[in-house]
């Protein structure tokens, strides 16, 4: 008891000198910022393919509206309302790929010089960017599709046969978010492991990942629960108050996230030292 006690201690201390390092002062500015940015392209990118999948926008709609800060979800919903886009433009594909893919370029950077790596040219940077960037695409796109394509199938089977449908719309509602879960866990320790110019193995990123995508989920619900109950941004900077909420959302995602980086470097060079 007294050594795990001990353990304990000791991997709190350990958090909280990797908290108090310089780059977990930088860093995680620098990918907020690059974030922002990419916002809007990406959120056009999403609307085009979502469409063309013939997705029911309603489900993002309602995944956004529950699930993410009420001053959050304002501004995503609007920049979803106005990037919606009917007709296939590959010159704006290429073009909102590539400013989108600043955010996951941005990451690249951060990531080798957590791992102490050497920048690679500017063209296999980019391409490993927009390589990121699709499978960050994607996961949003599964989650999509699980809430819309598996709500469609239940409602199917209900059709097809009544007295199954309590069963069917138990375990679909039951298994959705541990799926959703594990996606999420999945898409950042892939992105943990390519990120940096270093090559490191899979398994390393493990505990950094789970601890992000804990953090992330707990985080946005208790941020979400603040905003909504508790805070009052609007009588301080007014009709700014849903982008400073924004903002301060997508900085806290990043510091976590930048976190669960610096946490696996420090594991992974312990390990080989």
């Amino acid at each position: 008891m007294k050594k795990s006690k001990e353990k304990i201690k000791g991997r709190i201390k350990e958090n909280v000198k990797l908290m108090s390092t310089p780059l977990m002062s930088i860093l995680p500015g620098q990918i907020s910022f690059f974030v922002i940015l990419s916002i809007i392209p990406l959120a056009s990118i999403l609307a085009m393919l979502i469409s063309k999948l013939s997705f029911n926008f309603n489900a993002v709609t309602d995944f956004v509206s529950h699930y993410l800060p009420s001053g959050v979800t304002n501004i995503i919903l609007l920049i979803f309302e106005q990037q919606k886009v009917t007709s296939f433009d590959l010159f704006f594909i290429i073009a909102a790929f590539y400013l989108a893919a600043k955010a996951t370029h941005s990451i690249i950077i951060a990531s080798t010089q957590i791992y102490g790596g050497e920048q690679k040219d500017f063209v296999r940077t980019r391409i490993k960017a927009i390589l990121m960037l699709l499978i960050l695409v994607l996961l949003v796109i599964t989650l999509v599709g699980v809430l819309t394509i598996g709500g469609r199938l239940v409602d199917y089977l209900s059709d097809v046969n009544g007295s199954i449908h309590p069963v069917i719309s138990l375990v679909y509602n039951t298994l959705k978010w541990p799926f959703m879960f594990f996606m999420v866990f999945f898409t950042i320790k892939v992105i943990y492991t390519i990120a940096p110019n270093v090559t490191i193995p899979s398994r390393s990123v493990n505990k950094g990942a789970l601890l992000t995508t804990v953090i992330w989920v707990v985080s946005t619900y208790g941020f979400s629960f603040y905003v909504t109950n508790l805070a009052n941004y609007t009588k301080f900077y007014g009709n700014l108050s849903n982008l400073i909420i924004l903002m301060i959302w997508i900085y806290w995602l990043c510091y976590v996230f930048v976190l669960g980086m610096t946490i696996n470097e420090y594991r992974f060079t312990n390990k080989k030292d």
